[in-house]
């Protein structure tokens, strides 16, 4: 993305008045560059702005690994193994502890 696309402050309009580079965010529905003697040095955005970011990141990781997963199964010469052979019994006969302490 280049600077010029989108708005941008100067670090003295943060200093002055830092919720209108807030309110720009919101309303160019975009974050602004924040510059410092003409070089970016930030980017503002909103809460939602941010967090809708880190979520389609993290929705492109969990892409990324699904497709490395697939494209190393697909390898004909891998050898797999079995839950049994792991970790000496099934999946499907372990109880579990609610209150474990783990997420």
């Amino acid at each position: 993305m280049k600077i010029m696309d989108v708005p941008f402050r100067s670090i003295s309009d943060v200093k002055r008045a830092p919720m209108g580079v807030f309110n720009e965010a919101r309303e160019s529905k975009n974050g602004v560059y924040i510059l410092n003697n003409n070089k970016a040095v930030g980017v503002a955005l909103t809460p939602e702005q941010y967090e809708s970011m880190s979520k389609e990141i993290e929705s492109l990781y969990d892409r990324i690994d699904e497709l490395t997963v697939k494209e190393r199964l697909a390898e004909s010469n891998i050898k797999t193994y079995t839950e049994k052979e792991v970790l000496g019994n099934r999946l499907d006969n372990v109880t579990y502890d609610e209150n474990d302490g783990w997420e």
